[in-house]
């Protein structure tokens, strides 16, 4: 066990990869031979996000659990990398260009009691795990995000392991916890997630908004009469 931090108030830019947190991420991803899963809120630091792309490109599955919309204001914001949606929709259009977007696998988080992902800015299900697990057998859990801010900026604490028993019950706790790993798949061809009907989060979230006004409305009938 060890502890790979970050102290606070990094170099300008986005240049200070030297730290323990970073190396160690960035250490787990060339190492990994079979698996990398991480579940963090954001997924867009720059180094990060090569990494990923790096792995998938030698036949390692990348495994992604992250929040749709988590924070999508501030990650807009120039240089802090684009939302989770943005993201991933540039991987998989760098993976499709070599033909290896089989690799990555990205799922929007769903909370335990819900059948597919809700966006974040409903503020209902937002989920602030940071995990990362490489080979089933290393893992890394504490404060650091995968965004650039965590990266380059905050200062986070984190532990680090080498254990394949705790690493195992880490997932088999996300999973008794959350429902991700069954409805929150995304479709590789676009990177945008739908139901077994075609339909995204923006067609549902509609069809119940409106279902919502109808309701309304009846209700406001009755009471009128």
């Amino acid at each position: 066990m060890a502890l790979v931090n970050r102290g606070p108030r990094g170099t300008p830019g986005h240049q200070d990869l030297r730290t323990p947190q970073n190396a160690a991420w960035l250490a787990g991803f060339r190492c990994s031979k079979r698996k990398v899963f991480i579940q963090t809120p954001t997924f867009n630091a720059r180094p990060v996000v090569d990494a990923a792309i790096d792995a998938c490109k030698r036949g390692v599955k990348v495994v992604l659990y992250v929040g749709l919309g988590f924070n999508d204001k501030g990650e807009s914001i120039p240089f802090q990398g684009g939302t989770n949606e943005e993201v991933t929709v540039r991987m998989y259009e760098r993976l499709r260009a070599c033909k290896k977007e089989q690799y990555l696998k990205v799922f929007w988080y769903v909370g335990k009691d819900q059948s597919r992902p809700l966006n974040a800015a409903i503020k209902q299900r937002n989920c602030h795990v940071k995990l990362a697990i490489f080979d089933d057998a290393v893992g890394m859990c504490g404060n650091g995000n995968q965004d650039t801010q965590s990266w380059y900026h905050s200062q986070e604490t984190n532990v680090l392991i080498d254990s394949q028993t705790i690493c195992a019950d880490w997932i088999q706790v996300l999973a008794h916890n959350q429902n991700t790993h069954l409805y929150g798949l995304v479709d590789p061809k676009d990177g945008r997630w739908r139901n077994d009907r075609g339909q995204t989060v923006e067609d549902l979230d509609q069809l119940a908004l409106a279902a919502k006004e109808k309701k309304a409305r009846e209700d406001g009938t009755a009471a009128a009469a």
